[in-house]
């Protein structure tokens, strides 16, 4: 089974420096015959995993969404064909978040969002940040408590961007090895890498 990588980020696009550096590092992820996972959402997730499947790569989307129907209008101009499975949240699932009465439209899609992180984060074995805002952060830190590698891929901004200055600070012990680079490649290598040793370091790298 080849290994799945996560991809989390800003669910727009941003600049045109951080889309390119999207489209390498998913004709990288092709290269090694990852199978490529997003939260099935736009943006810089579905610039990388649109490459990857351009190149040949598996595409695993996990959406907030309930169905298909409700995935082509939250993401019109996104091609829901590049994705090899496309898992939505169960319809039952919003009994879980309520003891008497349904949650209202907006608590209930915020709800939606963390399955979809939990859910998406607990099937890759590692991650890589690209860009990325609160949404992007929940997933971080989903990954760190599961002890799994993460890549950050900075110049694209964001979260990717602002990580490497204060994570050596705030991180608690965790198994998870983090990678901070500028090249799609390189960090690439440097995760494969950990996965293949199931590297377990002390420090952030």
């Amino acid at each position: 089974m080849p290994y799945k990588i996560g991809i989390y980020g800003s669910n727009v696009s941003e600049s045109d420096e951080a889309v390119q550096l999207a489209q390498v590092l998913g004709e990288e992820l092709a290269r090694h015959n990852v199978i490529v996972i997003t939260g099935g959402c736009s943006g810089m997730p579905y610039a990388v995993a649109y490459a990857a499947r351009q190149h040949g790569a598996q595409i695993w989307g996990f959406t907030p969404e309930y169905n298909e129907e409700g995935q082509k209008k939250a993401y019109p101009n996104d091609d829901i064909t590049i994705y090899s499975k496309l898992f939505y949240v169960p319809e039952e699932y919003n009994r879980l978040f309520y003891l008497e009465q349904p949650l209202s439209p907006e608590r209930d899609w915020g709800a939606r969002l963390k399955y979809r992180n939990v859910v998406s984060t607990i099937h890759a074995d590692a991650g890589i940040l690209i860009s990325g805002s609160w949404g992007t952060m929940n997933e971080f830190t989903n990954l760190i408590y599961d002890g799994k590698p993460i890549g950050v891929l900075t110049g694209t901004g964001g979260l990717a961007d602002e990580l490497p200055e204060w994570f050596g600070r705030l991180r608690k012990k965790s198994n998870s090895a983090v990678f901070f680079h500028n090249s799609p490649r390189e960090l690439v290598s440097m995760l494969l890498k950990a996965l293949e040793e199931g590297k377990q370091p002390d420090e952030f790298c």
